[in-house]
């Protein structure tokens, strides 16, 4: 491959552009030598996954590939900004000749996810986050290195993306200072460049003389949450109940409940539970049985997908939430129990509140505390966080690389205004919105996180969204890894561009605050 040469007058910015006419094929041959590596890291951790703070495994993998294995190529900070299980890798190509100052060098960053969810592993697709941030940062350096372009870079290992917010932590202690622009890609069922929503959880106590009251209690309240739906404040907001089982709980709907009826027959329940189960509940399916925990006890284990909280998917509590609904409403001296806990006079529930801008999560919160609170012993709140928007600049450049042929000619790949989820890439950007038009007007940093679908489409391929079982299958196949490839050569392309246009560089960071 030729380099292509250019003249450098000694203030970076100063300079007479690259020709980069043969960067697409230049990617595509360091993409060749660099890739294999980080693709097996990310089918390491596929196989190994680790929940939030706890993905030691994870970081040590990507440390000691820059250490031991490949040492020399980044400055290589384990347990960074102290977060045990964050990293930072840094870069800095000085042309031959170089006599300014490092800072004036423009800076590109890039940041990479690898938690997992409890139970079912990597069924968000951080595996590939990893990899696409890997991917793309050292395709980034060996490019500036060939082309002999001025560029710093930061890679940041971002933990803890699912729980409670780690990209907050790494922000707090300064890990996104000096950097304008941050790049990353998020794996999902579609492609789509679009922005994600504002999330917040309340976590509500119920407490009951018995354990009777206390199921009682919580399931009245989980009908209260239900009925918000279509009345809640704000744009696409929704608030959707989870039955606390452990970890993750916001971020995975169960997938199985057990709730249980007394004082009324099998066949009775049965034929309530079968009324209302009708084709809204895609997948929900239930098991019915005699129980002997309490006197005349039915137990029901409802099964169904997990996945994102969302009132777009009836979960099977929501069908355990509308027997409870029904019974109570038609039957009398009849009472509820959880099978396997009937001791517990103190039940959680944690309610997923989600909105499209983060002006509209105080308000939401508060409609959904005011309909529960006089039945909670108490509620809490998590730290929101903050919907993310679009930087059409960068969104604008990586569609063009979307729909052309060195990238699949993707023509499908296209903005959309539907906001999915809630990341915490969020909190590094920081987006400050016109209060009536919900106009973009500034940022703390100019962040850009397209998604991108990883589903093959072929008779038999495994395809879920984000938080399904299926989608840890669909995030280990040959086909996802080969289509994060694709992105991480695209988000790399960006990259160079950025360091070597500098008007370039000011577009996409011109609503960043200074």
């Amino acid at each position: 491959m030729l380099r292509s040469q250019f003249l450098f007058l000694a203030v970076v910015g100063s300079v007479i552009a690259t020709d980069l006419s043969t960067l697409p094929d230049l990617l595509k041959t360091i993409s060749a030598d660099v890739f294999p590596g980080f693709k097996e890291i990310s089918q390491d951790i596929y196989d190994h996954p680790e929940t939030s703070t706890q993905e030691f495994h994870a970081h040590d993998s990507v440390v000691d590939y820059f250490t031991t294995k490949n040492p020399g190529l980044w400055q290589v900070t384990p347990h960074a900004y102290g977060q045990p299980t964050a990293f930072a890798l840094n870069f800095v190509h000085k042309p031959a000749g170089f006599s300014g100052s490092e800072d004036d060098i423009p800076v590109v960053g890039f940041m990479a996810e690898y938690d997992a969810l409890l139970g079912i592993g990597h069924a968000c697709g951080h595996n590939h986050i990893l990899l696409n941030g890997l991917a793309a940062a050292s395709m980034t350096r060996q490019a500036l290195i060939d082309l002999d372009i001025p560029g710093r870079l930061r890679l940041l290992g971002t933990p803890d993306e699912e729980n409670t917010g780690g990209k907050a932590r790494l922000q707090d202690a300064g890990a996104f200072d000096g950097v304008d622009v941050w790049m990353m890609a998020h794996p999902t069922s579609a492609n789509a460049v679009q922005p994600m929503q504002g999330r917040v959880d309340a976590q509500a106590n119920f407490v009951g003389n018995t354990h009777a009251d206390a199921v009682r209690t919580a399931y009245e309240a989980l009908v209260l949450v239900t009925d918000l739906a279509g009345s809640l404040p704000g744009t696409a907001s929704t608030a959707t109940p989870v039955e606390d089982v452990g970890m993750f709980t916001i971020n995975v709907v169960a997938q199985r409940i057990l709730f249980g009826v007394a004082g009324l027959s099998l066949q009775d329940v049965n034929t309530t539970v079968a009324g209302l189960l009708d084709s809204t509940y895609v997948g929900v399916n239930y098991t019915i049985a005699e129980s002997n925990e309490v006197e005349k006890g039915v137990a029901l284990t409802i099964d169904g997908p997990g996945g994102h909280a969302s009132e777009g998917n009836k979960s099977p509590l929501r069908l355990s939430i509308e027997t409870f609904r029904e019974l109570t409403a038609n039957e009398k001296g009849v009472s509820f129990f959880l099978p396997g806990n009937t001791t517990v006079t103190e039940l959680d529930i944690t309610v997923s509140v989600r909105t499209r801008y983060t002006m509209d999560l105080d308000s939401v919160l508060q409609a959904v505390e005011s309909a529960i609170t006089s039945k909670a012993k108490q509620i809490t709140t998590d730290r929101p966080y903050p919907a993310l928007e679009v930087i059409t600049s960068l969104g604008d450049r990586f569609l063009s690389l979307m729909h052309d042929a060195n990238h699949g000619s993707q023509t499908t790949f296209n903005y959309s205004t539907i906001a999915p989820a809630a990341t915490d890439a969020g909190f590094v950007q920081d987006a400050q919105l016109d209060p009536q038009t919900k106009q973009l007007l500034s940022v703390g940093k100019a962040v850009f996180h397209p998604n991108f679908g990883i589903c093959e489409n072929v008779p038999g391929a495994p395809c879920g969204f984000n938080h399904e079982p299926a989608f840890e299958a669909t995030a280990g196949t040959e086909y996802s890894y080969g289509r994060t490839e694709i992105i991480a050569r695209a988000l790399a392309q960006i990259g160079v561009e950025l360091l070597d246009d500098a008007a370039f560089m000011r577009e996409a960071t011109k609503l960043v605050r200074r």
